[in-house]
């Protein structure tokens, strides 16, 4: 993974990155202490799963904003589906991206990656007995964010999310598809999360080749002011004509 940046000025994070098929990377297997020195034992994980981008990508978000909105068996028709965490339980996608231990361990105690291409950070891929997958050049992003940075690692240029409301809404509401369930639990927060609204922002400047396309009903202030070209926002009914080619 190459990226662009000129020499004398300071590293922009964001700075725009090439383009390059994946093919693996060293990883750190396992950390030990001998004669009181740390040594890192480093590993060469291949590339497993050699995706090809097929239509378009689309990265469902388990934010309430999709509930009762549309079939997500659509989406297979026409693309890719890039999930996260729970969204196994409803909905079979493409690709299943998650980060945090429990629900890693709970995804390979369920037997996912048998049904589908499951990625994980490197310690969660290795405690899988590399059940699970390496996030390519994991970028330590929340789940939903791991899945629209492999949808672009994978080589797609028109990228789809739903579901990515980037807050909670409060006590007593709808916060997420699956709280209150197994590696959820309660959801009360009504925080505006700005961590993952910099992670999108972050992926638009990275990819400037790739359009990122919001869908949300009711967008929030907050994303409809993002002053990026590759950035934009429609509406369910928008996107499943327009989109989807589905007419009402």
């Amino acid at each position: 993974m190459k990226t662009l940046f000129h020499i004398g000025k300071r590293v922009d994070p964001d700075q725009p990155i090439e383009w390059q098929k994946y093919e693996g990377e060293e990883i750190i297997a396992r950390m030990i202490i001998r004669q009181g020195k740390k040594i890192e034992e480093r590993e060469w994980v291949e590339d497993r799963v050699n995706a090809t981008p097929e239509g378009n990508a689309y990265c469902i978000g388990n934010g309430p904003s999709r509930k009762d909105k549309l079939d997500l068996n659509w989406l297979h028709n026409n693309g890719q589906t890039y999930g996260c965490n729970a969204l196994y339980r409803d909905f079979m996608p493409t690709y299943l991206c998650m980060v945090d231990r429990f629900m890693s361990e709970r995804i390979v105690k369920d037997k996912v990656y048998e049904k589908t291409t499951c990625y994980a950070p490197a310690i969660e891929m290795t405690r899988s007995d590399k059940k699970l997958n390496l996030i390519p050049h994991n970028p330590h992003w929340v789940a939903g964010s791991t899945a629209f940075w492999v949808a672009s690692h994978h080589g797609h240029k028109n990228i789809y999310l739903l579901g990515y409301d980037f807050r909670e809404y409060g006590k007593n509401q709808l916060n997420n598809i699956y709280q209150d369930t197994e590696c959820y639990g309660e959801r009360h927060s009504d925080a505006i999360f700005e961590p993952w609204i910099q992670q999108y922002k972050s992926i638009c400047k990275k990819r400037p080749y790739c359009n990122f396309t919001v869908v949300h009903d009711t967008p929030p202030d907050f994303l409809k002011v993002i002053p990026l070209q590759n950035h934009k926002i429609i509406s369910y009914a928008e996107f499943i004509e327009k989109v989807l080619d589905l007419k009402n």
